[in-house]
């Protein structure tokens, strides 16, 4: 059994890699789709993601961990398998990177509202683009206490946010936009990017995390995992709710309906907003070095450049409509990423018939949520 305290690691490592940029567009689909809907989905999406989470911990055990999710795919699934990954996994990654592009100069801004919005651009730019060329011992340790901070001001949003007031004045469901929120939980709930340093702070011999540590229980290692997933939703919703309690406009990203705020609680939201971004962007910088550096061999300075840079672009080119963004990055290639998992663990590990039957049953679920995400985004 882990101790508390690596319990706890192991928690806001996945925690720090799921809280992010997707807090910011919860208000707004609560007002559309209301707060029972998007209990729902919480629900929905905790358990399968929860369980593909510990399906993919198990695989990592089975494996060594010897290659990442790409190489993974090309192991088990073949070539169609590594390209499918490489779009979802590379190109949704760095999709992730352009929502957090368009909002977070935003933060900035309103700290300093007189800041050029290219010139805020260009500094949130720099803050998100230094994880990039971090060594991993350094970024996990910034990651447990970006999560730590990250709670602390949410829970006092929530507090000073007449929280009664939302669930007063936001209905409970409205179906005609039942779907609104499936893109924007997936994107905001998805957290596997985590799940490799908890497998590094449990089960092998030399952690990234904090030393050498023993090898712990691995059901005890799932409850943590799950338990960064339930934290990171309860969070999410506090925020929500302290938002619709005490703001005078709900807008898509919430920050730009935020003007009549206080100048103190602008810069505490500004804050928690850096802060979320920071620590969701490490786990993700992780993956996306692990994806090329490792899975494609490429040269480690070009493909960190690529990582900085290829965002950046596609935000000075025009690709800036948050939810969108969010959506389509959280209902297709997020949910093609978990698609991978399930995959990969039915082709890695023996189960039996009634746990095949489950992990096809989420699977759909994933599948759902692309497709859709196509219809909705896409073609609609």
């Amino acid at each position: 059994m882990p101790t508390f305290r690596q319990f706890f690691k192991i928690a806001a490592v996945v925690a720090a890699a799921t809280i992010g940029s997707g807090v910011f567009a919860l208000p707004y689909v609560i007002v559309r789709a209301g707060w029972l809907v998007v209990i729902f989905y919480f629900i929905a999406f905790i358990a399968v993601i929860s369980a593909a989470h510990a399906l993919y911990l198990k695989t990592l055990q089975s494996v060594g961990e010897k290659e990442r999710l790409l190489g993974l795919s090309r192991k088990y699934l073949g070539t169609a398998g590594f390209w499918t990954g490489f779009i979802a996994i590379v190109i949704g990654l760095l999709l992730s990177f352009a929502a957090y592009l368009i909002l977070g100069p935003q933060f900035v801004r309103l700290v300093f509202p007189a800041v050029p919005p290219a010139a805020a651009l260009a500094v949130f730019w720099f803050i998100i683009a230094v994880p990039v060329f971090l060594g991993d011992g350094s970024a996990v340790n910034l990651e447990e206490f970006g999560i730590f901070l990250v709670s602390a001001v949410i829970i006092f949003v929530f507090i000073s946010g007449h929280p009664l007031r939302a669930f007063l004045n936001v209905p409970p469901a409205n179906l005609h936009y039942f779907f609104l929120p499936l893109g924007v939980v997936l994107f905001a709930l998805a957290g596997w990017t985590g799940i490799e340093p908890a497998y590094d702070a449990s089960f092998r011999k030399e952690s990234v995390l904090s030393g050498k540590v023993k090898p712990k229980s691995g059901k005890s290692v799932w409850v943590a995992i799950a338990f960064g997933t339930v934290l990171a939703a309860a969070l999410y919703f506090l925020f929500a709710m302290g938002i619709l309690g005490s703001a005078p406009q709900v807008t898509t990203d919430t920050i730009s309906g935020l003007a009549n705020w206080p100048f103190w609680k602008r810069d505490i939201i500004a804050v928690v907003g850096l802060f979320a971004i920071w620590t969701v962007s490490v786990p993700l910088t992780r993956e996306l070095r692990n994806a090329l550096e490792k899975d494609l061999r490429w040269n480690s300075l070009f493909a960190r450049f690529a990582i900085v840079g290829v965002p950046l672009a596609a935000v000075i080119l025009g690709f800036n409509d948050f939810l969108a963004v969010v959506s389509v990055a959280g209902g297709l290639f997020l949910s093609t990423q978990y698609i991978l998992i399930v995959f990969i663990g039915l082709r890695a590990l023996a189960f039996s018939v009634a746990q095949k039957i489950f992990l096809a049953f989420t699977a759909a679920i994933f599948i759902f949520a692309a497709i859709y995400s196509i219809y909705g985004f896409v073609v609609k």
